[in-house]
């Protein structure tokens, strides 16, 4: 018979040998557990079930401690970082029928980016990464009017990534929580801009949104600002439709 606390025992032993080893991060962590456990029960699913399911969402502890090696700090400051992150780790992705076709290449080819630079997951850098392969569309167009060097861009982040750990990639990579997060903001972000579909260029403005991780950070360090690319993006629009 499932054991929910035994269950938890052994998630956190895993965490604590594995690297995690500030209580108080390791704590958070199980606060945002027992959350989506108590949502997913709520929703039908058995103990056993939800247990699977929310630690799936939560992250394995290799996916956990890049993201930690990403925010960086430790203690109270990184804690407050983990909320921001995790507060998307139980929310699903918007459903993909509503973004366009290239929106949804963009998303295939970040899952052939990541296992080329050994990583078992999908980031925000993987997706930006994709995004610079586009020749033609509002992205690449949004990227030449912003003096942005995209072959420069992308040896910044592959420069960057190259600290994280190598990991063999195999099955299904999950995204991580701040790509589901950037994806919700690019489906936000097209909606304000009464656009039926959600296209490239939004999840574009969604990674540089989201703030926090590879692609956001880098993207800054390149000069772009949430602000000036929105408004480039509805120039794009106008002009193309």
């Amino acid at each position: 018979m499932f054991d929910m606390e035994q269950s938890i025992a052994e998630w956190r032993r895993q965490m604590l040998t594995n690297g995690i080893k500030t209580l108080e991060v390791l704590d958070e962590l199980e606060a945002h557990l027992r959350e989506d456990l108590a949502r997913q029960m709520s929703s039908g699913l058995s103990a056993e079930q939800a247990f699977g399911a929310a630690v799936q969402r939560l992250g394995q502890v290799g996916s956990l401690k890049r993201e930690f090696a990403k925010v960086g700090g430790n203690g109270w400051p990184l804690l407050r970082k983990l909320k921001r992150i995790f507060v998307w780790a139980v929310v699903p992705s918007p459903s993909l029928d509503t973004f366009t076709a290239g929106a949804r290449q963009t998303l295939e080819l970040a899952r052939i980016e990541a296992p080329r630079l050994n990583h078992n997951f999908i980031g925000t850098e993987h997706v930006l990464l994709a995004l610079l392969t586009m020749e033609k569309g509002i992205v690449p167009s949004l990227l030449r009017k912003m003096n942005v060097d995209r072959i420069g861009l992308r040896k910044r982040i592959e420069e960057w990534v190259s600290t994280f750990p190598s990991e063999k990639a195999t099955g299904h990579l999950p995204y991580t929580p701040r790509v589901k997060k950037s994806l919700r903001l690019a489906a936000k972000e097209a909606k304000a801009c009464n656009q039926a579909c959600v296209g490239a260029e939004f999840i574009f403005l969604g990674l540089l949104q989201e703030g926090d991780g590879v692609a956001g950070r880098v993207l800054r360090n390149f000069g772009l600002s949430s602000e000036t690319t929105r408004l480039e993006i509805l120039r794009e629009l106008k002009e193309t439709g």
